[in-house]
């Protein structure tokens, strides 16, 4: 059965719909081989003016989810499934490609405009700001609401902003895990991921153009033991304020005191005691497991 797409961009109108024909369904397979998960939802999906995104129809397609929608460089799988990046607007400039004669050429014309920039024509320019779906919102029922996402993801996942259902550990992405409960130990793991260090020693102030900051603590030995007992990962949200989960519990952005946190070197971090500094992620490049 074929796959039907619809450009959602009508208020009153019905949306123009067409078919893929079956190479073009294979090509859709291939693009979305490989892509990786984001806790962020399109935005299209909340509805609004304009061009929305494409919503795809896959229900009787091998190796497809039912119900596809494609907004912003995100793709959502369904309700219960972790969306795909697909960044720069490829996939949605290639779905407007196979509209054929479904769409006049005004309205072809005034979606392409609405895309991003496509990385092989985008110039040398100073980059903008970030947009928000680049850097993670405070979103707890992503994390919350699924008891198997909740129990199998950890604070490293949720700093990453990437649900593997592998309860992460530093180091295991690249091949090469910790070998010491140590926070130097910890900090060379996550680098070997693809996380970068921050040189400066302050809290970051604001969001960066790409990817997101996170810090790592550490709780120290306890008595009669010779390294660490545990670590944890914070992450700063788009709303310049940090967010965490601890373990297998829920995703929150209150310390152990239950007030907001505004840096995570001074906040209320129960027996996790020791700072060990900032870092710079990037979750569609770094590697975790």
């Amino acid at each position: 059965m074929p796959v039907k797409v619809s450009l959602q961009v009508f208020s009153g109108r019905e949306n123009p719909t067409w078919e893929l024909d079956p190479l073009q369904v294979q090509e859709l397979r291939d693009r979305l081989k490989g892509l990786v998960t984001s806790l962020e939802r399109p935005p299209g999906t909340l509805g609004g003016l304009g061009y929305q995104g494409f919503a795809l129809d896959a229900e009787r397609e091998l190796d497809l989810e039912p119900s596809l929608f494609v907004h912003a460089g995100l793709v959502d799988t369904g309700a219960s499934n972790a969306t795909l990046q697909a960044p720069g607007g490829e996939l949605e400039r290639w779905l407007l490609s196979t509209a054929g004669d479904a769409l006049a050429p005004a309205l072809r014309e005034y979606v392409e405009a609405q895309l991003p920039s496509s990385p092989r024509l985008a110039g040398r320019s100073s980059p903008s700001r970030a947009k928000a779906l680049e850097v993670p919102r405070f979103e707890p029922s992503v994390w919350n609401s699924d008891d198997n996402v909740r129990r199998h993801n950890n604070c490293y996942n949720y700093a990453s902003n990437k649900l593997t259902n592998t309860f992460a550990q530093p180091g295991r992405g690249s091949g090469l895990i910790f070998t010491r409960l140590e926070g130097t130990e910890v900090a060379r793991a996550i680098v070997r991921d693809g996380v970068e260090a921050l040189a400066r020693p302050g809290a970051p102030a604001e969001t960066p153009i790409e990817g997101h900051f996170i810090a790592l603590v550490i709780w120290p030995p306890l008595p009669g033991e010779s390294e660490g007992t545990d670590y944890h990962f914070f992450r700063l949200d788009e709303t310049t304020h940090w967010s965490h989960k601890p373990g297998q519990t829920a995703a929150r952005d209150v310390d152990a005191a239950g007030r907001g946190i505004s840096d995570p070197a001074t906040c209320d971090r129960g027996p996790y005691t020791e700072f060990v500094g900032y870092f710079h992620t990037f979750p569609d490049r770094i590697r975790i497991r």
